[in-house]
């Protein structure tokens, strides 16, 4: 995932250095065009009338690549915002964290839990479609941030119709929660299912980011495939840890 998000800003490079290039000879034709309006016009004044129609085009030609170039700059601006957003592990559309930093956090999770031997939620939420709308996973977004609020909680993009929730130190009113985003999420008048797969891990030595991640995934299908709109969780039991537990 690190490879192809540096393969992503590699591309975007060549983009960048086109979004300055352009602009800066744009710059150059507008202040030659207006060099030779003025002296176009410095002439008209002292001769014919075809140097004054010479002064009025080149007049025009100044105002469109004034144009242009404010054009360009705007797009430039975009682009520069865009790279910021994946060079910082943002997500394009959402602005949530991007997979890569969802599954960075994941790790880091599991770990803590094992080390500091609390349980660790994980949800995901999905939408039976290909790729939801850019208006569509804004509000999704922004719902799932409201819901979860606490400081140690993350709302992340899985993927284009996916949204990924971590919970540390949390197994206690999951599936109040998760109740609570489902009912939420299907107030905001999107034409397709949406599903939930949750599960609360012990923390024991077995305890991953991969493992983490498959679980709540495969019950996120199960959701799905019951027909959507529902909330398909799984719970561990507590275990206490023994003497010679490590990690």
């Amino acid at each position: 995932m690190q490879n192809l998000q540096l393969h992503e800003i590699d591309a975007h490079a060549p983009k960048s250095q086109n979004g300055v290039i352009k602009p800066l000879v744009l710059a150059v034709c507008i202040m030659v065009c207006l060099l030779l309006a003025v002296l176009t016009l410095q002439l008209a004044l002292v001769s014919s009338q075809s140097l004054l129609w010479i002064f009025w085009g080149l007049s025009a030609a100044s105002g469109v690549l004034v144009f242009l170039l404010i054009r360009f700059l705007k797009k430039y601006k975009e682009l520069q915002v865009r790279l910021d957003l994946i060079s910082s592990g943002k997500d394009l559309v959402t602005g949530l964290p991007d997979p890569h930093e969802f599954g960075v956090r994941v790790d880091i999770e599991c770990r803590r839990s094992v080390r500091e031997f609390t349980p660790l939620t994980l949800m995901y939420v999905g939408f039976d479609i290909e790729e939801l709308e850019e208006q569509d996973a804004v509000k999704v977004a922004q719902n799932l941030i409201h819901a979860v609020c606490r400081p140690g909680d993350m709302v992340a993009k899985v993927d284009a119709t996916t949204f990924g929730l971590i919970l540390p130190a949390t197994n206690e009113l999951v599936l109040q929660l998760a109740d609570r985003c489902l009912k939420g999420l299907q107030q905001l008048d999107i034409k397709h299912p949406v599903s939930i797969g949750l599960c609360t891990f012990q923390p024991t030595s077995d305890l991953n980011c991969e493992t983490a991640t498959a679980c709540v995934q495969q019950l996120l299908i199960n959701a799905k495939t019951r027909g959507g709109n529902q909330v398909c969780s799984d719970a561990e039991q507590h275990v206490n840890p023994s003497v010679t537990y490590s990690y």
